[in-house]
Formats: C-alpha cells, structure tokens, sequence
C-alpha cells in the first residue's frame, strides 16, 4: 500500500513497498522522530517528495497522523448527463466540491450534503467511491492533517446553480474533459489526482 500526502505542491509518500518503484530512493521510518525528521528536510530542501517506507502500512501511517490533528472530509467528481464535470472556483484556483465531515456523518452521506450546500445542485446521486487524498496546513498555529474521501456522481445539469458565496466560492462551470487543461494548470496537486484517479 502507499499513501500520497501533500504539503503544499510537495508531498511524503508512504509506502510499505509493495508496488513503489524500485529505483525511488526511501527512509526506513520506525518512529515519530523519523517522521518530524522527513518533514524538516521535505521544507528545507528542493526535493519534490521523500519515500517513508515501513513493511507495516498501517502502523506508519498512524505514526504519521499522531503528528497532525486529523480531520476527514469528503466531496464529489460530478458528471452530467452531457459527460461535463462540475468544478468550483475557490479562492483564485479550480476546485471541487468538499467539506468536512459532521459527527455521527459516514463520508458518503457528507459529499453529498457539501456539493448540495456548495453548489445549489439538486438531486445529485452517488455512485461510487473514487479514491482518497491526503494534504497538510496550518490552522491557528495547528498543524492539520485532512483525508478527503472522494466520490464519483452524477447530476442533471441545472440552468442556474448558486454558488455558496460564504464559502468564498465566486464561481461554478460544467468543464468537458477535453477542456480539463484549464482546470489542471490551476488546480490543487490532490485535485489533479481525483482528476486521474480510474
């Protein structure tokens, strides 16, 4: 298993190798200093990214996440009837509709409340999971960790859609494939993933 996390445009990948490349150089890492460690030197140097490798995926990636309040939320890959997909525009960047998740909330039930509240749209149907991505920030001097759960769906193409103003989004575009150029040269690297994600 692997795991992308981002900070910023640069990213940690942690991996118990299976399926890692084998040429990519890698940290054994056994413990939280190990981790404060990668993180210093992913700042502090040129390097893209930095390889964590550890046999047990489950036991580095709860040692990753007890550096970061964790926080899950989830959003929505959304297609319409004319093989358009939805994006917003948020903060002078292409983005997708997502938000956090509320208590008791599974990350299903949360995409599809967020594109609603984000978008206007009505009648939005979930139709599977897509994938996961994983990204870093400061928040009141706390550094958190957020794990967005990705879903594909599909909407009817509505003549006016509201933007959710309060959550500085200025605008919403149904953008065919064909057109996605524009979106990836002004995006997010996690939304350029869900983006590729099969």
């Amino acid at each position: 298993m692997e795991c992308k996390i981002y900070f910023e445009t640069k990213y940690i990948l942690l991996t118990d190798g299976k399926g890692t490349k084998k040429n990519e150089t890698y940290s054994i890492c056994c413990n939280k200093s190990d981790i404060l460690q990668a993180i210093k030197e992913l700042k502090r140097t040129n390097s893209e990214f930095i390889v964590l490798y550890n046999e047990n995926f489950n036991e580095l990636l709860s040692l990753f996440k007890s550096n970061f309040r964790y926080i899950e939320a989830a959003g929505g890959f959304i297609k319409n009837e004319e093989g358009e997909y939805l994006f917003i525009f948020r903060r002078e960047k292409w983005d997708l509709p997502k938000g956090k998740l509320e208590i008791g909330e599974t990350p299903e039930v949360a995409a599809l409340r967020e594109v609603s509240e984000e978008t206007g749209l009505q009648k939005v149907v979930e139709k599977n999971y897509r994938c996961s991505t994983w990204h870093t920030y400061e928040l009141h001097d706390e550094q958190i960790l957020k794990q967005t759960y990705w879903f594909n769906m599909e909407a009817k193409k509505q003549k006016k859609s509201t933007p959710q103003l309060e959550e500085e989004i200025t605008e919403l575009q149904w953008i065919a494939p064909n057109n996605f150029p524009k979106v990836l040269s002004n995006t997010f690297p996690s939304i350029v993933e869900v983006i590729n994600a099969k």
